[in-house]
């Protein structure tokens, strides 16, 4: 997989615009420049023309007479304008009579060719004639001083555009991000935080444009289903978490409930120095009760027993149904079997009172309790539940030879 850095929206857009503006800048820049300077040329061959024409008609007496001083002052009161760069006058045979270099050029020598080279393929040139007779020629090279100083102003000027479009494009580029960039990262935020962190209470605020607004506010109310959705799913959740430990006849906790307290009651009184008592409990003549009555009384004399074990119960004692009628109570840390002696003699006292059945019968039960305490009869779970059910066995043999009840 590629690990490539990908580009931020601000990053492209500013790209994108900055190459725009940039093109736009270049475009513009380099038509400007070469219109003007093609129509400053043509002004300048029209020129040159001009003056080798007057240049002509100024220097006719001076050739004729062939007084090269006259030549090269007439070729300088007509061409010392700047926008002539070197004047010839040449016989009919070609050869060079005078020749006059504008004094006055401010560019170097090579630059100047250079740009004659680029501007004029050819110089202006003028026949000299005198009574109908052509005597000679004049030939004239222009000056590209002008059009040169005018690309480079024209370079300068497009330079100093691109900085400011630079500039430009910096603060468009925040705007751009207050503006457009900002409320999409809080859009980008607000996902991140209710993906990670579910987070569904959070809200995109108003960004103040109209098309990420309605993204906006379409996002918000989507979130705001989400969060009913999870605020829903949440609670199923938990109601399933705890009837998955709840028992469905009598709402003690279950057999998977009690697994769970009992290593965390032996560590809680490892971590105090505390005790607490194990109370595993039987009904007492529940066969029968089933026997005679049916499953629906069993039930009803198993709801009964739940009621009154809550009822006999401390705050922070539990209660639990491991199946069928056998029952296990969590006592809270005790201070001695006092304490543990005086709960057990409040659950069978709660427990002589008859049970009222559907049928409209009466019965009635007992129960028959072992007890094991922390840590005088174990220090693990296993051992502590090993001696509370012996317990309670040995109290239900010992009750069974004392009574001829079918216990």
């Amino acid at each position: 997989m590629s690990t490539a850095r990908l580009l931020t929206i601000r990053e492209m857009l500013g790209r994108v615009h900055l190459r725009l503006i940039l093109f736009a800048v270049l475009l513009a820049a380099a038509s400007l420049t070469l219109s003007g300077g093609l129509v400053i040329r043509s002004y300048a061959q029209r020129n040159l023309d001009l003056v080798a024409r007057t240049v002509a008609y100024t220097v006719e007496p001076a050739v004729v007479f062939d007084d090269r001083q006259a030549i090269l002052d007439g070729i300088a009161s007509v061409a010392d304008s700047g926008g002539v760069r070197q004047v010839e006058v040449r016989d009919p045979a070609g050869r060079v009579l005078a020749t006059w270099t504008n004094p006055r050029a401010g560019l170097p020598d090579w630059l100047l060719a250079t740009g004659n080279r680029l501007l004029w393929r050819r110089p202006a040139t003028a026949s000299l004639v005198h009574s109908g007779t052509r005597i000679g020629e004049v030939r004239i090279t222009g000056n590209p001083e002008a059009l040169l100083r005018f690309a480079l102003a024209g370079a300068i000027i497009a330079l100093t555009t691109l900085a400011l479009t630079v500039i430009a494009t910096r603060i468009l580029a925040r705007r751009l991000q207050r503006d457009v960039i900002g409320p999409l990262e809080h859009v980008a935020e607000v996902a991140h935080a209710v993906r990670t962190e579910r987070s569904f209470d959070r809200r995109v605020p108003v960004a103040g444009i109209a098309e990420i607004d309605r993204f906006g506010q379409d996002f918000n109310a989507l979130l705001a289903e989400l969060q009913g959705w999870h605020a829903t799913l949440t609670r199923e959740n938990a109601e399933l978490a705890e009837r998955v430990l709840l028992d469905p006849l009598t709402g003690l906790g279950n057999r998977a409930a009690f697994e769970a307290a009992l290593p965390r009651a032996v560590t809680a009184a490892v971590t105090t120095s505390q005790s607490f008592a194990v109370l595993y409990c039987d009904v007492d003549r529940f066969k029968a009760i089933n026997d005679a009555h049916g499953h629906e009384a069993g039930d009803a004399v198993l709801m009964a027993i739940g009621q009154r074990l809550r009822a006999v119960l401390r705050q922070d004692d539990q209660a639990f149904r491991l199946g069928g009628d056998e029952f296990v109570i969590l006592l809270a840390p005790v201070g001695g079997d006092d304490v543990v002696g005086r709960i057990a003699a409040r659950l069978g006292q709660a427990m002589t009172a008859p049970i009222m059945l559907l049928n409209g019968h009466a019965v009635a039960t007992g129960l028959s309790i072992g007890v094991a305490t922390y840590p005088d009869d174990g220090l693990s779970p296993e051992e502590l539940l090993r001696r509370a059910d012996r317990a309670m066995y040995d109290e239900k043999r010992a009750r069974s030879h004392n009574t001829t009840e079918d216990l």
